[in-house]
């Protein structure tokens, strides 16, 4: 009995170690999202909620969207990451993670400015444009970064260390 004590404390130590960092709720999150500006998003991007809150996402199963507010300097604003998640099929929808879409309220409405499919929002601590640089995806060995040209993000045709990382934060976490 000791021995699957030892072994399952080792393997959820391991687990752990292999796991993105979590970002805290005061980094990741900044304030809440109203329900008129939920509904301003999913029109953004052509979704309507039912009654219970749930979208139909790109596999065709119901599923409950998270909007989860972020803080990527002036250059930006406030934005919120529509983070998209699913059910069974999800991995063949997206890959190993959610669909995220960065959106930004401009002149009254929202747009998407980077969307990331498989894996979370890296939001790093270099700037371009007065707002955070973004990278897809982590842990691993190398990723895209995405720079803020004023308007929106685009790839900086570079990539980023896994090593590199470590003050980064993920959206979502």
């Amino acid at each position: 009995m000791r021995a699957f004590h030892l072994i399952s404390a080792s393997l959820l130590f391991t687990m752990a170690a292999c796991s993105p960092p979590a970002a805290s709720t005061a980094e990741a999150q900044t304030g809440d999202v109203s329900v008129a500006e939920r509904t301003a998003i999913l029109s953004a991007v052509s979704l309507q909620a039912n009654a219970q809150g749930t979208v139909e996402n790109e596999c065709g199963e119901r599923v409950t969207p998270q909007y989860l507010v972020t803080d990527l300097g002036p250059g930006v604003g406030r934005a919120v990451a529509l983070v998209m998640e699913g059910g069974p099929n999800t991995a063949a929808c997206y890959g190993d993670g959610p669909l995220v879409q960065l959106m930004q309220s401009h002149g009254g409405a929202w747009r998407q400015v980077y969307m990331n499919r498989g894996g979370p929002m890296v939001v790093l601590s270099t700037q371009h444009n007065g707002a955070n640089d973004l990278a897809d995806g982590g842990p691993g060995f190398s990723f895209p970064v995405w720079e803020w040209n004023g308007n929106e993000y685009v790839n900086a045709n570079r990539t980023v260390a896994d090593s590199a990382l470590g003050d980064a934060r993920y959206v979502p976490n």
